[in-house]
């Protein structure tokens, strides 16, 4: 019949309408209507990015953290909520024709993009050229910046985001000399200030409020003082809690908490200094604050640089204070990135440290129930709740508390010096062995000892093997290694750190939030 279709009762014409229809709806979701069609939405953009990165924060440092915060306190770390909440990946700490990075070839590589030499700050691998950060790239399109530290400031991942420098180890004062040049960094929280301030003279006479226990002299040869020159720019310097606290909301600040690093978690607390050093979480909030009121928006970077240099001394409970410390600092962040939709987070590490993890032993494994494995006596124990409560009792770094054993070491003096500072009573037979240890000529691990080449770590390093036969903690190195770190994302563009790839793609994670060319 003609004007219908075979087998339909439905008009051509009509037939014919709505696949018309159908097609304009089909161009209309898929973009194939040409000029009429509404094009997609632009990708959201942040305003704001918060880049934390932890030193030595490993793929098992990572795993003991969650342990922890599972097995012990019973509730999740911060940055496994913002994971939840966003996006996770893994980024490969490669640098340049090695696999093995350090912190300042890491750290070049997220700021720049390209692959580094080790030991080099921002310069090209091959000419030695400057190359531009990230940082940099902000302050150009004018955005406020941070550099936010537990460590000193001319340390190697907060320099390597402002510095240029063929080497790491040139004289520090050539350093802090570039992270207080133009373009300005609005604020600058951390240590570092004997490299600040005039040959001959303490930090504490420049900075108000710096407590005596992080107090030092200058390392500089010449008179510059850069916190005075910074004070006549217009920054508020302030050296304890009490002025950071007083100086929240400042647009520019310099906040200097010690001529060296600050101390760790534990040293802090065994020293009396709680009062008046502020915690990462404390220096990551005041940060925000200062930042937050700049209308093109922010980039901050923030280091747990205490991670790292817990690892290389081989000590798991100074190092657990550290993991935590640094998980609060990303809290402050994820609260105040969720409360908006304008914050990315990004939370990574530079590379892992000391080859740290939990193994088993030899002593069966343990109490089970009876009722279920009433005759069950084989197996080695394994590392539990009860070896994480252990390293979590810790009192004071074994950094610290080392040089307090007596000179020749006697195990008396091992014992007494070892269950002061980690609540671990060694047995007679391995506080004589430590102590034979410490007293040879030539003080070294028997295991690995090529892989120890910071001979203040080694002690610690000697007690650690004691302390391992409690704690069920074992490690392979003084130096880095060369796993899998983690790369978390929460708002917008977050989603880029999906899959694996070399660290080198945080750049690009960035620029592509903010919507850089």
């Amino acid at each position: 019949m003609q004007g219908q279709l075979r087998g339909s009762d439905e008009p051509v014409d009509r037939r014919r309408r709505s696949f018309a229809a159908i097609f304009s709806l089909t161009a209309l979701v898929f973009g194939l209507a040409g000029p009429s069609c509404a094009t997609p939405p632009e990708p959201q953009r942040a305003r704001n990015v918060i880049l934390f990165i932890g030193d030595g924060f490993g793929m098992n440092q990572l795993a003991l953290g969650l342990a922890y915060a599972s097995e012990v306190r019973g509730r999740p770390l911060r940055m496994a909520e913002l994971a939840d909440a966003g996006s996770a990946g893994y980024s490969i700490p490669y640098s340049y024709a090695r696999i093995t990075t350090d912190s300042a070839a890491a750290a070049t590589q997220m700021a720049t993009g390209r692959r580094a030499l080790t030991e080099t700050l921002s310069v090209d691998p091959e000419t030695a050229e400057p190359l531009p950060t990230i940082l940099e790239w902000a302050e150009e399109r004018g955005l406020a910046t941070g550099l936010v530290a537990n460590m000193r400031l001319t340390h190697a991942t907060p320099a390597a985001f402002k510095v240029h420098a063929k080497s790491r180890y040139v004289p520090e004062a050539e350093l802090a000399d570039q992270l207080f040049s133009e373009p300005e960094v609005e604020v600058l929280l951390g240590g570092g200030g004997r490299a600040m301030i005039p040959a001959g003279t303490n930090l504490g006479e420049s900075v108000p409020g710096l407590p005596a226990g992080t107090d030092g002299p200058s390392n500089r040869d010449d008179d510059r003082n850069l916190i005075a020159e910074a004070r006549e720019r217009g920054y508020t310097v302030v050296g304890d809690r009490a002025g950071l606290a007083a100086a929240r909301g400042t647009e520019r600040l310099a906040g200097i908490f010690a001529a060296s690093h600050l101390p760790y978690v534990l040293d802090r607390s065994w020293d009396g200094l709680d009062d008046t050093v502020p915690t990462l979480a404390e220096l990551t909030d005041a940060a925000i604050a200062s930042l937050e009121g700049n209308e093109a928006g922010f980039f901050l970077v923030v280091e747990g640089g205490l991670i790292d240099y817990a690892g290389h001394d081989n000590d798991a409970g100074a190092m657990l204070a550290e993991i935590l410390d640094y998980d609060e600092a990303i809290g402050a962040a994820f609260d105040f990135a969720r409360n908006r939709d304008d914050t990315l987070v990004l939370v990574t590490a530079d590379h892992g440290t000391g080859g740290f993890s939990f193994t088993y032993a030899g002593g069966g494994p343990g109490p089970l129930p009876e009722t279920v494995f009433p005759d069950y006596s084989a197996g080695p124990e394994m590392a539990g709740a009860r070896h994480l409560e252990m390293l979590a009792a810790q009192r004071r770094s074994l950094i610290e508390a080392m040089p307090d054993i007596a000179s020749p070491a006697t195990a008396e003096s091992v014992l007494a010096v070892i269950e002061e500072a980690t609540g671990i009573r060694l047995t007679d037979e391995e506080a004589a062995d430590l102590a034979s240890q410490l007293n040879e000529e030539n003080v070294a691990p028997r295991d690995f000892s090529a892989y120890y080449l910071d001979s203040v770590s080694i002690p610690v390093a000697l007690a650690a093997r004691q302390l391992a036969n409690h704690t069920q903690v074992v490690w392979s190195t003084g130096g880095h290694t060369s796993e899998p770190v983690l790369l978390l994302g929460y708002g917008p563009g977050a989603g880029g750190v999906l899959g694996i790839g070399e660290n080198t793609r945080v750049h690009g994670i960035i620029r592509d939030a903010f919507g850089w060319e």
